[in-house]
């Protein structure tokens, strides 16, 4: 799919997954926003972002990540200092976003988040 991030649509959820060490970019931002509106299929659906070892992300990916509207909803999960980096930057989404360190709290939020998109049962049971 690309060198610098996977994507997936599991029912009625979208997940990215960042390589370790990706540095994003607005361009490598753009490309997985335009595979999962792909994915989705038309629909606006929930997102899981997986940012663990993801090493930079410039202001000009921040500013379109925020301006971004093609979700639902947006958790991210971290493990670092850019993964916190990247939620206190999306406290000024357009979307209802949130960051984690726990995938199943992610997805029970993106659960809570009422009106959106269902999240599929294996998906909220899913660990890793």
């Amino acid at each position: 799919m690309s060198e610098f991030f996977t994507a997936s649509c599991d029912g009625d959820l979208l997940r990215l997954q960042w390589v370790p060490e990706a540095h994003i970019t607005y361009q490598t931002a753009v490309r997985a926003a335009r595979v999962l509106e792909g994915l989705s299929g038309g629909r606006t659906l929930p997102l899981l972002v997986n940012l663990a070892g993801v090493a930079g992300l410039t202001p000009e990916a921040r500013a379109g990540m925020n301006a971004y509207r093609g979700f639902s909803a947006v958790a991210l999960i971290g493990d670092g200092a850019m993964g916190k980096v990247v939620a206190a930057f999306s406290q000024r989404a357009l979307t209802p976003t949130a960051y984690f360190t726990d995938e199943s709290e992610a997805l029970t939020w993106l659960c809570e988040q009422g009106g959106r998109a269902s999240i599929p049962r294996e998906a909220r049971q899913t660990e890793r």
